[in-house]
């Protein structure tokens, strides 16, 4: 039974919209409201006439359209019926609505969730250097941390050029970085950069956090730029 818990618990979470008391009442309410309407519309499809039956010594008449039976019988109650029904329509689209939006931030929770175990097992996992990163000046090939190459999609133990390196950065981004990469070299200003990254293995995207300082020889030539990376998630720079 504890086996069949642990493996439900994903679908069970999928569907919460809150407690347990605001998931009973919300799917409660839900089945009444559909119960509801069929009932409904199966009471309109019964005032639908049927064909009279004959009576002796009496002349079958001509059968009357519905509207025409109801308007000459009783109250007109169709159009009574079907207010009733489209208001009830309305209402169970509300609760859609609101049903697909609880899914969305549920979503968007347990991505930013995963997000974070995954950074704490591979902080437990990995050592000191799992941040790290540098762009030597010269061949302008990027050192990457094994966690670093990872993330990105790029194969283990590899060095990419800066061009390769580049390429994961969202193209909304990439300039940006570029230039930043170039001010840092000519100016010896730091590098500091928010920006997306779109793995190359072709998993989610990915907001990286980059800040690094120019490192110069005994001459006072700029060697390489160095520094440390993070993962971050901020909603308007993803829908940008």
């Amino acid at each position: 039974m504890t086996v069949l818990i642990q493996l439900n618990t994903p679908i069970l979470n999928y569907f919460s919209v809150g407690s347990i008391w605001q998931n009973i009442s919300f799917y409660v309410t839900i089945l009444c409201l559909l119960y509801i309407n069929i009932f409904l519309t199966r009471r309109k499809k019964n005032y639908k006439l049927h064909p009279a039956v004959d009576m002796p010594g009496e002349k079958a008449e001509p059968i009357q359209p519905v509207a025409d039976t109801l308007n000459e019988t009783g109250p007109n109650t169709n159009p009574t019926l079907n207010n009733e029904i489209a208001t009830l329509k309305k209402e169970l689209l509300a609760l859609g609505e609101e049903l697909e939006l609880s899914y969305i931030k549920s979503d968007r929770l347990n991505n930013q969730l995963s997000e974070m175990l995954d950074c704490l097992e591979l902080t437990i996992a990995y050592d000191h250097n799992l941040w790290d990163w540098s762009l030597d000046f010269n061949s302008r090939e990027v050192t990457l941390s094994e966690y670093g190459l990872r993330i990105r999609g790029f194969p283990e133990n590899t060095k990419p050029t800066l061009d390769e390196a580049v390429i994961v950065v969202d193209p909304r981004h990439r300039q940006a970085v570029m230039d930043a990469i170039e001010k840092s070299f000519k100016t010896g200003a730091d590098f500091s950069m928010t920006y997306l990254i779109n793995p190359l293995d072709g998993s989610r995207p990915k907001e990286i956090k980059a800040i690094g300082k120019v490192q110069y020889n005994e001459h006072g030539t700029p060697v390489k730029l160095y520094g440390t990376f993070a993962l971050t998630y901020s909603e308007l720079l993803i829908k940008k």
